[in-house]
């Protein structure tokens, strides 16, 4: 399961990088809003090719805990928007508010199960015998 969630961590990180620039390509918003993603995506790479490198997935499963905790902020406040019937105040890009709204928690939940899957099954042995 942590192979498949660094493979999930590789493709889920591409995508965020790529789909944060053609969101904000021309309209930048806030500074902190897409540094938190692009941390993010880099998180899941570095700890994506760090578990396939080393067999440590503590980088990983640190990657996703953060990745889930951007995107919970960011489906709720999104749903919330769309539920009072108002724009979200940093929407912007060639998707619809609605349809972003559903991508975003499309990857909320795949956060969520990269997560779930990231923890090493090995024995405590042989973690603590590793210098």
């Amino acid at each position: 399961m942590t192979r498949n969630s660094a493979f999930l961590a590789l493709g889920f990180g591409a995508f965020l990088a790529i789909s944060e620039v053609m969101r904000n390509w021309g309209n930048w918003q806030a500074w902190p809003f897409w540094l938190a993603d692009f941390i993010a995506a880099g998180a899941l790479v570095w700890g994506g090719l760090r578990t396939f490198s080393r067999g440590s997935s503590h980088l990983l499963s640190a990657a996703w805990g953060f990745t889930g905790g951007i995107f919970w902020i960011s489906s709720f406040s999104h749903a919330e928007a769309l539920s009072q019937g108002a724009a979200y105040t940093y929407a912007s890009g060639p998707v619809p508010q609605s349809m972003l709204t559903l991508i975003i928690g499309g990857m909320h939940l795949a956060a969520i199960a990269g997560l779930m899957m990231s923890p090493s099954r090995r024995p405590i042995q042989e973690l603590r015998s590793r210098p």
